[in-house]
Formats: C-alpha cells, structure tokens, sequence
C-alpha cells in the first residue's frame, strides 16, 4: 500500500527530525562544554560504573598517599632528633668530655665538663620530647603524653621518666628478655616498660593491603607501624658492667639520659681543688669505677643508637619508595579514568560542527516545506 503524503503528515515528520536534530546539537554542545563523555549514570552505564570502581580505587590511593606523607614527615623529624642525639649530644659532648673528665682534666676542668655532660642530658631530654604536629614524635601509640621528664624514684632520688614510668628499673637476666621467660610479677615496673616497647603499634594504611586474619587480627606485614618509643631507642632498665680489673659494677643504667646525667653529677661532685673523685657511698663500688662503668655503658648505648638510628632510616627509606609507588599509581589511574570520562577535543568539536550543520540543514528544508505548504493553501 502507497503511504498517502499530506501536508500535515510532512510537517510531523519534519518537527521530529528537526527536534532529534536539536537534541543532538545540545547533547554534543554540552559534551563540549563540560568536557566529559556523559554526566549521568544513565547515559553510559558501562562507562560510569567503569569510573565509578576506577575513582573508589583512586580515592584510597590518595588516602594512603597522605597517610604516606604524614608518617614521612614523622619519621624525618625522629630522625633528626636521633642525629642531633647521637651526633652533637651524644657523641660530641657527652663521650668527649666524659674521655676528657676521666683521663686528662686538670681539677676545675673535671668540674665543668660534669657540668656539660649534665646540661647534655638535658638536651637529650628535649630533644627526643620533640612535636610533630600536636603529637609528640618519640611517645609511642600515646602521642600525647610527654615521653621523658624528670621525677623521683622510689628513694627519692632524681631519675628519668617515661610517661611517668622510672626507666632506670630493676631487670630481669639477659638471656631470659630475649626469650621472653622472665617472671612478669617480678619485674613488674621493667614489664610495663618492655610492653610500651613491644606491643604498641600504630598501624597505618599505606597501601600493603591492610588485611586481617581469621581470628580477626591485623597481619602486621599488611599495613606499617608508625609509632616510635623514645625508650626502644635511647634504653631503659640496668645492666652490670665488667671493668678492665674484673671488677662488676651492678645497677648500671640503660638509658642514655641517664648515664649522661649520672657521669654529670659524679664529675660535678669532684674536687676543685686536686680533681679527685667523691668519697660518697652511694657510689658502688666508688665512684671513679662507677664513672668508668658509665663510659663503657655510653660507649655501648650510642653504638645501639647508630644502629636504631640506621634502622629508622631504612624505615624512612622504605616510606619514600612506596610514596613513589602510590604516587604512580595514582597517575595511572587517574589515566584511566581520564580516558574514560573525558572527550576527545578533536571527535567533539568534529561532532558538534557536523550537528550544528545538520541543524541548520534541517531549518532551511523548513523554510521550502512551509512555503510550499503557503503556495498549496492560496491556491
């Protein structure tokens, strides 16, 4: 059957064709102006959902990029103040002068280099009580507590504190700390200080996976422990020190503070006159072998500071190269979804002047057909 053509029937035809033609001319005008491939769910629902999973894996990316730069930052400030500790503090003043105390000070000068090693121990104190940001850098998973401040012990003497706990406390046999056998209910105050150390953690994402186990528990290997205990690095608890002569010496402390504030005091305390040591019983077994104690004691505290401090830079290292990583990563995706949501400029703008022609076509054969429909009319 031959489709009758009327007048009427031209002009339906043509005011839907002419409005597809519109509608098109805005669709590409918008993809133009917005620069982006579709702005709804419903225009691509293959390529926004597509998106949509590549901006979730983005959006965690970047997360654990600031979680990277945050702990970044934490990590170069506790490594400068292990520098400082160990370089300028530890090194230069209190094992210098405390060689120059025990060797070749004349009287005066033995009692002024006490007074250095003292005003070091001070140093050190404020130095590993660094901020960063409003935490403090060396108080553990307890970043708001003060790491180390100056208290009494149990007969009323000066010592060290961390988080309001004495370092300089009584330990349990080497041998058994490492393998973790030692009787906990007597060693209670050494016990609090291992825990601080030990089982702290401050977990952060950075990208590792950040997965648990079937018991629910974090797998460390998954995520990084961003929490630094001043005492892991500067010591804590006593220790006996054998002398050249054979002689021990017990109850030497661990911590660098410590030694450095007990040599002060030892030195300070010696004669101005003839620089010989003090006769005071509290040193045992007298305090120019106690201060030996100490040297040897510094000596070996500040080499197992190097080797934390060297540690903490690999940990810093570490922290670099997978910022690196996520920052790449972050590139990538951000590729993808470029390439996803945003137009070609050259296909667009192609797209838009054929619509723009195609539209201005449609409105001339309008012209023809309403002035033919004109002419039928009259006649």
């Amino acid at each position: 059957m031959v489709r009758r053509i009327t007048t009427n029937g031209m002009m339906q035809s043509y005011k839907s064709n002419l409005m597809r033609s519109y509608n098109t001319l805005a669709s590409v005008s918008e993809k133009v102006t917005t620069q982006r491939n579709f702005n709804s769910y419903a225009e691509s629902p293959s390529k926004a959902s597509q998106a949509f999973q590549l901006r979730r894996y983005r959006w965690n990316t970047e997360n654990q990029i600031a979680n990277s730069k945050q702990v970044r930052y934490k990590f170069q400030q506790g490594w400068k103040c292990l520098e400082a500790t160990y370089q300028d503090l530890g090194h230069k003043l209190a094992r210098y002068s405390a060689l120059r105390a025990d060797n070749d000070a004349d009287a005066g000068g033995r009692k002024a280099l006490g007074e250095v090693i003292r005003g070091a121990a001070d140093s050190v104190m404020e130095t590993m009580n660094a901020r960063f940001g409003e935490n403090f850098v060396f108080s553990g998973a307890d970043g708001q507590t003060v790491p180390f401040t100056w208290g009494k012990d149990a007969d009323g003497n000066d010592t060290v504190l961390y988080r309001g706990m004495p370092v300089d406390v009584e330990t349990p046999p080497e041998d058994q700390i490492k393998d973790g056998t030692w009787d906990k209910d007597a060693y209670p105050e050494f016990t609090a200080l291992y825990n601080t150390v030990e089982n702290e953690h401050t977990y952060v994402d950075l990208g590792m996976g950040m997965e648990e186990d079937r018991d629910g528990k974090l797998i460390d290997s998954s995520a990084f422990d961003s929490a630094l205990s001043g005492i892991d690095f500067i010591g804590y608890g006593t220790s006996s020190v054998e002398l050249e002569d054979g002689t021990i010496v017990d109850d030497v402390p661990n911590n660098i503070i410590s030694i450095m504030k007990e040599m002060g005091e030892i030195f300070s305390a010696c004669s101005a006159e003839d620089g010989s040591y003090p006769d005071d019983p509290k040193y045992v077994p007298s305090a120019i072998k106690r201060a030996e104690a100490l040297e040897i004691q510094l000596e070996k505290k500040l080499d197992d500071l190097h080797a934390s401090y060297v540690d903490l830079d690999t940990r810093a290292t570490f922290i670099n190269t997978n910022q690196n990583r996520l920052e790449s990563m972050d590139d990538s995706l951000n590729e993808q979804i470029t390439g996803i949501e945003d137009i070609d400029p050259a296909d667009a703008i192609t797209s838009l002047m054929w619509a723009q022609y195609s539209y201005n076509a449609a409105l001339r054969i309008g012209t023809s057909i309403l002035s033919q429909s004109l002419i039928d009319y009259m006649n």
